[in-house]
């Protein structure tokens, strides 16, 4: 019944002198990543000579006239009178190639990649304040059960320390 008693006690005693949970402070980090991309579209025109071949191409046609001749850049015509009393008139285009001027364009895309990164990182910040009546009394009430605990047991521990004294 004794043991009952002590065991109770100490159950009791546990239970009010038992530490509190610890309160951690919790840090956090965070990162945010924002991507940006810029794209840009430039035209440059270049001077240019292209070159241009003209077709071969024949014509003919005989008429009753005088004699003709005519030319351009790109054709030659002969005309002459045959001995029946017609006109033989022939046209040819030049063969050679033409130069032209034009303008070629050339396009530039550029694309740019802006990438930021923040990194947020939370710190302990130790604040300090004062004890609450609690935990006041939990540390109070240890050397108090520690005294008890000596009291209670004085006849089994007095032995054991002459022992060893």
């Amino acid at each position: 019944m004794k043991r009952l008693q002590i065991i109770v006690f100490f159950i009791i005693l546990l239970a009010v002198v038992g530490c509190c949970p610890c309160k951690h402070l919790t840090t956090s980090t965070g990162t945010r990543d924002s991507l940006h991309v810029e794209i840009r579209h430039r035209t440059i025109w270049i001077p240019d000579t292209v070159r241009v071949q003209l077709p071969a191409e024949r014509t003919e046609q005989t008429v009753r006239q005088d004699s003709s001749h005519l030319e351009t850049s790109a054709a030659v015509s002969d005309a002459r009178i045959n001995p029946d009393g017609s006109l033989s008139h022939s046209l040819e285009n030049k063969t050679n190639d033409r130069e032209i001027p034009t303008q070629r364009p050339i396009e530039y895309r550029d694309s740019i990649v802006y990438r930021d990164r923040e990194i947020e990182v939370e710190k302990i910040v130790e604040v300090e304040r004062k004890l609450t009546w609690w935990q006041q009394t939990q540390i109070r009430g240890f050397w108090v059960a520690i005294i008890i605990i000596l009291v209670l047991l004085r006849k089994k521990i007095f032995p054991l320390i002459r022992r060893f004294i």
